[in-house]
């Protein structure tokens, strides 16, 4: 017997990604769980299993794991499932939102499973036609099912992707887009008032792992063509030894400085100090160092591919950063050394940037997802 608990009143919601490895996926749904728990509703913070860097919590939540470490073989995955059916059940989830691949595929079949209703909301912060085509279809299939009641995408962009989809996944897709919790907006405030007034230097900050989605090489190839420029790379992962050794073969190892991972609040303290932001990404989503960059009032380079270019466009359509190809590295440099020489061009790049940065509202996206609870 399914038990239906969808009446008037707060409700339940597990916030629940794939891993708890630290990324924008996950600070995202830790500051919406936060958000959502603010506005009265009990929520957990999930992971199907542990990251290797795991992100931060936002107090009083912290993470729950189903399982202890990441599946390996079939069994162990089809145990996954069965334990993630039994988390819904025991903590008597009458939502369940979901972000990243394997738990938005896994999520609507635990919840098909369970003996009450429990209703998904996936989302996705990436195209979907960048993930594996395997997976990409698996996706196509549980995302129909029944328990999946929305199909949230961070972009119109990243929602475009869906277009052969079938015809009752596309009828669930909803479009909210990413914005900052009070806590970090603050924090951005106070190091956004202590850049004023301050020359501009020569340093280009980029934030984001460092993996192949981030096209770093057209960040340090650039980086040849601007031999007063420091570049300042935040975040770690698979790619790092090649981009080193980039770096080190271009000549230019003694300016590209690659930081490794920080905490979010150290993170906007290096990008606070910059004076221009790239990201040269062949695909985001709707990226939050984007939106602190631009909350911050750093002037903001970004490649043209099309969700990038969603990305510094404001509501009425005014582009607000600077685009270009996606692998000019000689465009990116005469951009950022435009930047970095004209005066004038740089505080009216700013200020585009701020403009960006205030349209992005933290309130409206909760209630957007408070919405799909009801």
């Amino acid at each position: 017997m399914i038990v239906d608990a969808f009446s008037a009143g707060p409700r339940k919601a597990v916030f629940l990604v794939s891993h708890s490895t630290s990324g924008g996926a996950q600070e995202i749904w830790a500051n919406l769980a936060e958000g959502v728990r603010a506005r009265g509703h009990q929520v957990m913070l999930a992971a199907l299993y542990p990251g290797d860097t795991p992100a931060q919590e936002v107090a009083p939540l912290t993470w729950t794991y189903v399982v202890p470490e990441r599946p390996a073989s079939t069994g162990a995955k089809l145990a996954m499932v069965r334990a993630l059916t039994r988390l819904f059940e025991a903590f008597e989830a009458d939502v369940v939102f979901t972000a990243l691949p394997a738990a938005n595929v896994l999520a609507p079949v635990a919840a098909t499973l369970a003996r009450r209703r429990v209703r998904v909301v996936i989302s996705h912060h990436s195209p979907s036609d960048t993930y594996n085509r395997a997976l990409n279809l698996v996706d196509s299939l549980t995302g129909s099912l029944a328990s999946v009641a929305h199909v949230v995408g961070v972009s119109e962009a990243v929602q475009r992707t869906h277009a052969g989809k079938p015809s009752p996944y596309r009828a669930k897709l909803k479009t909210i887009k990413n914005a900052l919790p009070p806590d970090i907006e603050a924090r951005i405030a106070r190091l956004a008032e202590a850049r004023q007034g301050r020359p501009i230097g020569r340093q280009v900050v980029a934030i984001g792992r460092l993996a192949e989605q981030k096209n770093y090489p057209v960040l340090i190839r650039a980086a040849v063509h601007m031999p007063d420029v420091v570049v300042r790379i935040v975040g770690d992962g698979s790619e790092a030894p090649a981009l080193r050794v980039l770096a080190a073969e271009l000549g230019v190892a003694d300016r590209v400085h690659f930081l490794g991972f920080h905490p979010r609040a150290e993170a906007l303290e290096i990008l606070a100090a910059g004076d221009v932001f790239v990201q040269p990404s062949l695909f985001e989503g709707h990226s939050l160092a984007l939106i602190e960059a631009a909350r911050l009032g750093v002037p903001l380079v970004v490649s043209d591919a099309q969700v990038q270019v969603e990305g510094v466009s404001a509501p009425d359509g005014t582009v607000c950063g600077v685009v270009v190809g996606v692998h000019d590295d000689r465009s990116l440099a005469r951009e950022i050394l435009r930047l970095l020489d004209d005066p004038a061009h740089y505080a009216a790049a700013a200020a585009r940037a701020s403009a960006l940065g205030a349209a992005a509202a933290y309130d409206a996206m909760i209630t957007s997802y408070e919405q799909l609870m009801a």
